[in-house]
């Protein structure tokens, strides 16, 4: 019987301890788990031989878990690489002297990836920035397993066999939708394609001992394959020191003089990410400020111009009516 597919992406749980939420500029890591809609290549004429029965060809789910490490550069650009497994899967076939099945144990299907991604920022609200994210995925994919065939008689004999591809894959993932100190939750959905052509086989008992030959064959005497291609979703979920932290107003109970200091500091790193291109990193730095220090109306004027490069026309302007509301207050 099948694990459902949530409850494979439980053995993600322990790599997400090493997870941190994407930050401005910098490495990151988080780990994701989901569901793929793949072909069930369950047919009449002895896996996926295609010149009957095509129609059999029915949508099947397997689950799957993710752990993902990258670097993100001055927007718009970061690199990734990652390695994940997917849940078992059992194709099932009729055969003139028996039934076959092919089966492949849950974590005995693996891959390794590198990915260039493209990065942009969007706004939940005026205090949330979420990370949208397209990649281009190149996989490296190995899967092993064992082809069973039970007899008319009772009598069951099998072969193993183990192959590797090389796939591809394009993805959409939007990170930052809900966080909280040390804690990102996101989404991630696209399509890999992963199939496997050149299945070796090995280790033959019964019927199977004597036949010539070391790879798995269908009923017409052609290579047999497994095709694990199709549309995903997965949850991404990291937690860990992220760079808001490094945006962290003074804290609580700091001297009157510590508490100016912070501040000063804080003011000029956002200035200092502003000048460098970074304008994540300073919106992160400005907001922490204004927390503070939410009478300096230069800073509220910064803030506005930031939000008005990313377009948010409306957040600008509510920067610029405190920083004039500030400026008259203070010039009465």
């Amino acid at each position: 019987m099948r694990l459902p597919g949530f409850c494979f992406g439980l053995g993600a749980l322990a790599c997400l301890l090493l997870s941190a939420r994407l930050p401005a500029t910098g490495p990151y890591m988080f780990g994701s788990f989901g569901t793929r809609e793949v072909s069930n290549q369950d047919m009449n004429d002895f896996f996926a031989m295609g010149s009957q029965g095509g129609s059999q060809f029915i949508p099947n789910t397997v689950g799957e878990a993710y752990l993902t490490a990258g670097y993100r550069f001055t927007d718009p650009f970061a690199l990734e690489v990652g390695g994940g497994a997917q849940q078992g899967r059992e194709e099932s076939s009729l055969y003139p002297f028996g039934d076959v099945d092919l089966q492949v144990p849950t974590g005995d299907l693996s891959l390794l990836s590198i990915a260039p991604v493209f990065c942009f920022d969007t706004f939940g609200n005026d205090t949330s920035t979420w990370l949208n994210q397209v990649g281009l995925r190149l996989d490296y994919a190995q899967v092993s397993g064992v082809e069973t065939l039970e007899s008319a008689g009772g009598g069951i004999s099998s072969l193993d066999f183990n192959g590797a591809t090389v796939g591809w894959g394009l993805f959409y993932r939007l990170v930052n939708l809900w966080a909280a100190p040390r804690l990102s939750v996101g989404l991630e959905a696209g399509y890999e394609a992963l199939k496997f052509t050149d299945l070796e086989a090995g280790n033959p008992s019964g019927v199977f001992v004597g036949q010539p030959g070391h790879r798995l064959e269908n009923l017409n005497g052609a290579a047999a394959y497994l095709d694990n291609s199709g549309f995903y979703a997965r949850l991404v979920i990291g937690w860990a020191k992220d760079s808001s932290t490094d945006a962290a107003g003074p804290k609580p109970g700091a001297s009157g003089s510590g508490r100016a200091a912070a501040e000063a500091a804080l003011l000029a790193k956002a200035r200092a990410l502003r000048l460098a291109g970074d304008k994540s990193g300073a919106l992160q730095c400005y907001r922490a400020y204004l927390v503070a220090r939410p009478t300096d109306a230069e800073a509220w004027m910064e803030l506005g111009k930031i939000y008005q490069d990313y377009g948010r026309g409306a957040f600008a302007q509510d920067c610029f009516d405190r920083a004039r509301e500030l400026g008259k207050s203070a010039n009465p």
